[in-house]
């Protein structure tokens, strides 16, 4: 499923970004909330994914990084996306799988990094978006209700 202006992310990139980051964070075009992937581990604690509200800048990002995970320093490797697509696109191109990947600990089995409940949660987002766009709460339309085209 593509946007309304066609609008293709460049998957090749994307999956090279999931492969070589130890930290990214995907912003989504619905709603402010993101996806925070953490892939790094050090002893018990394993790598994390949590939906988290934006931020105006890196450091800031870097900041709540530190007090959330306080046993690692800056990540080595960081970077921030837009995803252009519905979250369903996100499951069907592969996405969801290769992120999966990233988060496995084989030394801490229990670990499962949260993307499992992270992706209940951007659905339930991107729905109630996906409601209040029909709705139109917090959203501005072309046309008044009742008026003349």
């Amino acid at each position: 499923m593509f946007t309304e202006n066609g609008v293709m992310i460049d998957l090749d990139e994307v999956r090279k970004v999931v492969d070589r980051c130890d930290v990214f964070t995907i912003g989504f075009r619905t709603f402010g909330e993101r996806l925070i992937v953490d892939t790094r581990t050090q002893g018990e604690e394993g790598p994390m994914a949590e939906v988290v509200g934006p931020v105006g800048t890196v450091e800031e990002r870097f900041f709540w990084l530190g007090q959330r995970r306080p046993a690692f320093g800056v990540p080595q490797q960081f970077t921030f996306f837009v995803w252009p697509h519905s979250l369903r696109f996100f499951r069907e191109c592969g996405l969801v799988e290769l992120i999966g990947g990233r988060l496995q600990a084989p030394q801490l089995p229990a670990a499962s990094g949260g993307l499992d409940q992270a992706l209940q949660q951007l659905d339930r987002l991107e729905h109630k978006a996906t409601l209040d766009a029909i709705r139109g709460n917090n959203y501005h339309t072309l046309w008044a209700s009742g008026a003349q085209v």
